[in-house]
């Protein structure tokens, strides 16, 4: 977002108003700087996070060629490989639970100190027994509930009002941290959908290209398809079951072709096809077995990270709870100071019986001490 301070310094000058003031670059409040670099941190994981989306997510095998580019410059890389990918979750996911633990640190640490300064506030402007004894002979009525000076109500006010200032700069960090964690949350989900929808493919490149190779390939591309259809299947039913992937199963009649194809097949089949055949069919194999793993690692860097945005999501509850907490109290002190005010002026306008007997009590006092000195 552009600066729009110019511009409203302008409206300002046409209006004979001061201009706004620039705040200092640097601040000596702990908590701010310590907001500050967490709120970098986040902004530089999400940058990095964008920049590496489009070869996370590429599903293209890595080159050499592009394997010496990328060591050699510093930009991002085009093309990743499944051990670079899983190094960016687990360095992503380490960092997101330090960033996690460095906001409960400071949410805590501004606990503390609400906590203290309200201690303070009270031990500061409790009031003596000859305070208390004074304020019941002007009329105040019972101790317990004296109200407080204006002193005191300004100062829980201001104490309230940074409270509140500091509750939603953690409200803020904690709703960017869960904007990155949603975000690599969608870059995982992506991956594996993709992932999933090539091993899909392979079953019918595989069909396409061994049926080229003659009369066995009929047998071939159904070795080859079965392998891959019951792999596939089990990758679905391993890993993409808690993310809601499914891996379409062939039909009946589709397997009682591939069976008379299969029959036919075996009769024209030489000992070196039959080879070359089952090669193929381990190779497939293998395949599906390395997409499986990579189906695994995925589910559980899945589970992981929505572990961590429930985490986050119940934490901005509870946060926005606490903020609109202290909003409606300072909204109820403001009204209380107010009721406050007008009652001490009714009290301070009518006779109070205290006021008269302490009166009475000390001209009786200083009338019996004279009397003594007179006598």
């Amino acid at each position: 977002m552009s600066d729009l301070t110019p511009i409203f310094d302008t409206l300002l000058k046409g209006r004979e108003a001061p201009p706004t003031k620039r705040p200092p670059e640097k601040t000596t409040d702990e908590f701010l700087n310590e907001a500050y670099r967490i709120c970098t941190l986040v902004t530089q994981l999400h940058t990095q996070l964008r920049g590496l989306r489009q070869a996370y997510l590429s599903t293209a095998n890595p080159r050499r060629t592009h394997l010496r580019t990328v060591s050699s410059s510093t930009s991002p890389p085009l093309v990743l490989t499944d051990r670079d990918r899983e190094e960016i979750d687990a360095n992503a996911k380490l960092t997101l639970r330090d960033l996690n633990a460095r906001i409960r640190a400071l949410e805590d640490a501004e606990q503390l100190r609400q906590s203290t300064e309200a201690a303070l506030l009270a031990k500061r402007f409790s009031r003596s027994f000859g305070g208390k004894l004074g304020a019941w002979a002007a009329g105040s009525g019972v101790v317990s509930s004296l109200p407080k000076s204006a002193e005191h109500v300004a100062a829980e006010a201001a104490a309230r009002q940074v409270g509140a200032h500091r509750e939603s700069v953690i409200l803020y960090l904690r709703q960017r941290l869960q904007e990155v964690a949603r975000t690599q949350q969608r870059m995982m989900e992506t991956r594996l959908a993709r992932e999933i929808e090539k091993s899909r493919s392979i079953p019918g490149r595989g069909k396409g290209a061994f049926a080229m190779a003659g009369g066995g390939g009929g047998q071939a591309g159904v070795g080859m398809g079965g392998e891959l259809g019951s792999a596939a299947a089990a990758a679905a039913a391993a890993g993409g079951g808690g993310v809601g992937f499914v891996v379409a199963e062939e039909d009946e009649e589709e397997r009682r072709r591939r069976k008379r194809m299969s029959s036919v097949g075996d009769q024209n089949l030489t000992a070196e096809q039959r080879q070359m055949f089952e090669k193929g069919n381990q190779d497939m194999l293998q395949h599906f077995e390395t997409t499986l793993d990579k189906v695994r690692t995925a589910e559980k860097s899945l589970v992981e990270i929505s572990e961590l945005q429930n985490l986050l999501v119940s934490n901005l509850a509870t946060q926005s709870a606490h903020i609109d907490q202290l909003v409606a109290e300072s909204f109820e002190t403001t009204e209380g100071v107010g009721k406050g005010n007008t009652e001490l002026k009714k009290s301070a306008a009518r006779a109070s019986p205290a006021r008269y007997t302490f009166l009475a009590a000390t001209g009786l006092c200083a009338f019996l001490v004279i009397w003594d000195l007179v006598i």
